[in-house]
């Protein structure tokens, strides 16, 4: 591989000669930049008459680069390409073992180089021109040369193809010199044409963006979904948006001119609202939260002075910001904050108020037994456990409300259980009112607690009779499966069936002004010793935990109508075992453990009485150890949860690791810790809410002592009321 330039000029024509044999480079080399002046042999007149003009190619010089393979001569085309001094012409040998051959160098060549002169050197005859244009055209770029061949024959072809590449070169040059010209030409003309052209359209541009721009504030103005409202000095519209329209009913141009009540009063109460926001159309700016029937909602209404460009006021802007939502939002969260208010007085007051309701409730159960019959004594104990049992009665009410108590929820029919209750309502009923029952036979059963269904009904039905006490009036209640979505039911109820009780009467109805707060804890409209205001908010909490819901209806002086939806329970039923243990007389001592001294002087009698000896302890730390010392002394141990040192639970957990078969009963007025069903997890046999009456002490002691009913610790459906209203 070798390159000869000779220095007399600094850019000669480049000739690349690719042969993969040495001499053939070597003699091109000697041919084509020899080292002497004297290129043309001696006495070679021939070759000077055939190709004439020798002396003009013995002067031509060139700069020769010569390769031996195929890959060598493309590499150097590509280094050509890059530094910008392309090839003139190129020779290929076409066969030259063992790399790639002329053909396939010339087409890889023909890629990077459109204009250079491929010649085809071969000794061979086997060559196919027409198929070797079609890979390095084009055709008239593309000579063959016969081995052997004449040096006239290279010299030749160096200065023609040179001089033809070189024409290309120059037409190229001026081709594109002209086209430059024409082109610099063109521009000029077009942009004398451009100016001349936005001269003309300049007006027609302007006109155009103040449409469009008029088009995109129109379309700003309606794409608002806040109601927009634009008053004149004469608090008349002067135009409104399309989400004003929408909620008024009405086409926007249909309002324009009419005066500012039209869109903020109602029909029936002219001014009263527009009296109040046209009072901010004072050219300053206003903001004021205000509730407008007309729009449907609650806004946030804004007021700014609308000026032309001389600084006059043209009106108003009013712009009205829905926050009906929100306001409803922050409704639920006052209600929730009530509610979790409620839920900590609950379990504040629970359990003491419960063990002074034991005592009460305990010794008074006991003196009754041992007072005359007919007596007043016994008249007036009557009265002090019935006030005790509304008393507990209302403690269930607030534990219920507050979600803090479980109740046993099971498979129920509502149908004969309202039928039931309203036997017990219409005995209680003034005859001035009348009663409706439209109860549809059809799936009605429900999952719930028997008690609370009842609470709900009477409930219900006591308010809609205290609404018609003195003018009288109709009670109507129905029952009937539905199913949701279908017609008017509560939005936050999930799709699915369900149960749907009706409670309407004619009564006086409920004022606007308080519907939202009659499910508030302690509302109420009733006297001082009519209600306690917890009735509703009650079954309100109950239903909600149903996953159901209590709507209402009402208008003043027609009646109100309480709508209560139940999810209907569609899984098989289970049978309830109702049997229950004798009340026989029992024997064996038991350990009764309470920190109340007189509950546990309660206790031993009331246990005494049953027949059982009785070890009472206030202390639980005594109590343990009094186990330890003699486990198998005990039948059953009977502890408080809630005392100094260690709590019922912790005693039940100790006295089990002693003896594990001891049947224990763990009594609460109220505690946020202990469910029902860690009770049972730890081995406690009953869990009892305080205060606790005779007979349900009596069952469990007989159920978990003697066993005859075979139920097992925990188990709910042979248990006690009060302890199915475990916390």
């Amino acid at each position: 591989m070798s390159t000869h330039r000779n220095a007399r000029q600094s850019r000669l024509p480049k000739i690349l000669v690719t042969d993969d044999e040495p001499q053939i480079r070597e003699l091109f080399l000697e041919i084509l930049a020899p080292d002497r002046d004297a290129d043309l042999i001696p006495g070679d007149e021939l070759s000077s008459r055939l190709f004439g003009a020798s002396r003009e190619i013995e002067e031509a010089e060139y700069e020769v680069i010569t390769r031996s393979q195929g890959e060598e001569a493309v590499e150097a085309v590509e280094k050509a390409m890059a530094e910008n001094e392309p090839f003139a012409v190129v020779f290929l040998d076409v066969r030259m073992p063992p790399g790639r051959g002329g053909v396939w160098a010339a087409e890889r060549i023909r890629r990077l180089d459109h204009y250079c002169q491929i010649v085809f050197i071969t000794a061979f005859t086997d060559l196919d021109p027409a198929e070797i244009a079609k890979k390095a055209p084009p055709e008239d770029r593309l000579l063959y040369l016969q081995k052997p061949f004449h040096a006239q024959e290279i010299r030749h072809f160096a200065a023609s193809l040179v001089a033809k590449w070189r024409a290309e070169k120059d037409k190229m040059y001026l081709q594109t010199r002209l086209e430059a010209m024409v082109g610099e030409r063109t521009m000029e003309l077009a942009a004398s044409n451009e100016a001349l052209k936005q001269e003309m359209e300049e007006r027609g541009k302007v006109a155009d963006m103040i449409s469009t721009a008029k088009k995109e504030w129109e379309s700003t103005f309606d794409s608002v979904q806040d109601p927009i409202v634009i008053l004149d000095k004469r608090r008349r519209i002067r135009r409104l948006n399309v989400a004003t329209a929408h909620r008024l009913g009405v086409e926007p141009r249909a309002v324009v001119g009419k005066p500012a009540s039209f869109v903020f009063d109602s029909p029936e109460k002219p001014g009263e609202r527009s009296k109040q926001v046209t009072a901010m159309a004072d050219g300053r700016h206003h903001s004021m939260e205000l509730a407008v029937p007309r729009l449907r909602g609650e806004f946030i209404i804004t007021a700014s002075p609308m000026h032309l460009g001389d600084g006059r006021t043209a009106g108003t802007v009013f712009v009205a910001h829905d926050v009906t939502e929100r306001k409803g939002l922050e409704r639920r969260l006052r209600q929730s904050h009530k509610m979790e208010a409620i839920g900590t007085l609950a379990g504040g007051i629970a359990h003491d108020f419960n063990n002074i309701l034991g005592i009460i409730m305990g010794f008074s159960e006991m003196s009754l037994e041992e007072t005359e019959k007919g007596s007043n004594l016994e008249r007036r104990l009557n009265h002090v456990l019935e006030a005790c049992r509304r008393a507990k009665d209302l403690v269930q009410q607030i534990l219920t409300f507050s979600r803090q108590s479980d109740q046993e929820l099971k498979h129920l029919a509502v149908t004969p259980l309202v039928k039931e209750t309203m036997k017990l309502i219409r005995a209680t009923l003034p005859n001035n009112i009348a009663i409706e029952e439209a109860i549809v036979p059809g799936r009605d059963l429900v999952r719930a607690d028997p008690t609370q269904i009842q609470q709900i009904v009477m409930n219900l039905c006591g308010n809609a009779a205290h609404a018609m006490r003195g003018k009288g009036g109709t009670l109507r209640i129905s029952l009937n499966d539905v199913n949701l979505p279908g017609g008017p039911a509560p939005p936050a109820l999930k799709r699915g069936p369900y149960v749907k009780l009706s409670v309407e009467d004619t009564g006086h109805g409920i004022p606007k002004d308080i519907i939202d707060r009659i499910f508030d804890p302690f509302f109420t409209t009733k006297k001082p010793g009519e209600g306690t205001g917890m009735g509703l908010s009650v079954i309100h909490g109950i239903i909600k935990d149903y996953k159901g819901a209590v709507t209402v209806k009402s208008v003043e002086g027609r009646g109100s109508v309480f709508d209560v939806y139940l999810p209907r329970d569609e899984s098989p039923q289970e049978e309830d075992d109702e049997s229950a243990p004798p009340d026989t007389p029992g024997e064996g001592r038991i350990l009764f453990v309470d920190d109340e001294s007189a509950l546990t002087e309660i206790g031993r009698e009331l246990l005494e009485g049953m027949g059982y000896s009785v070890t009472a302890e206030s202390d639980s730390e005594r109590a343990l150890a009094l186990f330890k010392k003699h486990p198998a002394k005990f039948r059953m141990v009977i502890t408080d949860q809630s005392m100094p040192g260690l709590s019922g639970a912790e005693l039940a957990e100790k006295i089990l690791t002693v003896r594990p078969d001891t049947p224990i009963i763990l009594c609460t007025g109220f505690s946020e810790t202990l469910t029902r069903e860690k009770a049972m997890e730890i081995g406690v046999g009953e869990l009892l809410l305080k205060p606790i009456l005779k007979k349900d002490l009596m069952e469990t002691v007989n159920r978990l002592l003697r066993g005859k009913d075979n139920a097992q610790p925990g188990k709910t459906a042979d248990a006690p009321e009060s302890a199915r209203r475990t916390t």
